[in-house]
């Protein structure tokens, strides 16, 4: 079965209307952990943008050499530096554990932290999050969260077993494994991004997003997106479906104002939080 092509435009996907009563906790709250020492800057992408895409709170715990530079950058983000021993708070709504881990000791604890954490409603894994959980995938199936996997090719390739040659030979295909595989919605990152919806079985392709963002921490910033967008209480399948189309319309408009060469992913936040505003 062929995946049914999508866009921004197609989708018809918007954010509820906010009440003049509202207040920061309607918009969930949301922890990234993220970023092993020298890995700060995927932990800060990720996190704003999980802001600018309209969460209500956003904590962000991780290694203690990245606070002063997220605190710089983003006051409004509540940064934590931890080392082996911390609690995650249960009145998290979403938590995006991934951005900026390495193979090591540190990266490998916040991952089964992350993953042992029943009460979480939305669990998002991405990037260096994707070297531990091959070993934990027969335990997915057990899990009471509505989980996400947002891998590219080389990252599914580790979680089935084969080469990013091989993923890439059947995206769609691979996709579909990876859900079944691990009981996840799954974002398969790259060129025609594929969404794998867990629940309904559907299976989709973004017909927009270009080279411009060939570039890195482009990923970092659509995890942070799907967290944002998430935590607001619209369904998991358009969190996943409006995350991808509107971080590839954000990478056109680059495009179309700037270039196809230079996108650095910074930029793409402040893209996204305007279009966003627009839906």
């Amino acid at each position: 079965m062929m995946a049914n092509e999508f866009s921004l435009d197609s989708i018809q996907i918007t954010i509820p209307k906010r009440s003049k009563k509202s207040h920061k906790g309607d918009f969930g709250r949301s922890l990234i952990l993220a970023g092993s020492e020298g890995m700060g800057g995927a932990a800060i992408l990720s996190s704003e943008a999980c802001l600018f895409s309209g969460a209500g709170l956003v904590n962000m715990y991780t290694h203690p050499s990245n606070i002063e530079a997220s605190l710089s950058r983003n006051p409004e983000i509540m940064a934590l530096g931890i080392e082996k021993d911390f609690e995650i708070p249960k009145n998290i709504d979403v938590l995006l554990c991934g951005p900026g881990l390495r193979n090591n000791e540190w990266s490998e604890n916040i991952v089964k932290k992350a993953f042992a954490a029943r009460e979480l409603k939305i669990l998002i894994f991405d990037a260096g999050a994707f070297d531990f959980l091959y070993d934990l995938s027969s335990k997915f199936r057990f899990h009471d969260a509505q989980i996400i996997l947002t891998p590219h090719p080389g990252e599914a390739g580790k979680l089935l077993g084969i080469s990013n040659d091989e993923v890439q030979k059947n995206r769609e295909n691979s996709a579909k494994e990876i859900s079944k595989k691990y009981n996840a919605n799954v974002i398969l990152k790259g060129k025609d991004t594929i969404v794998c919806l867990k629940d309904s079985g559907g299976v989709y392709m973004c017909s927009e997003g270009g080279p411009e963002l060939s570039t890195g921490g482009t990923g970092d910033v659509l995890a942070g997106v799907i967290a944002g967008l998430a935590s607001q209480k619209i369904s998991i399948s358009d969190a996943c479906m409006l995350s991808v189309a509107v971080h590839a319309r954000a990478g056109e408009v680059f495009r179309k104002d700037i270039g196809e060469i230079g996108l650095n992913a910074g930029s793409l936040s402040p893209i996204i939080r305007n279009l966003l505003n627009r839906l």
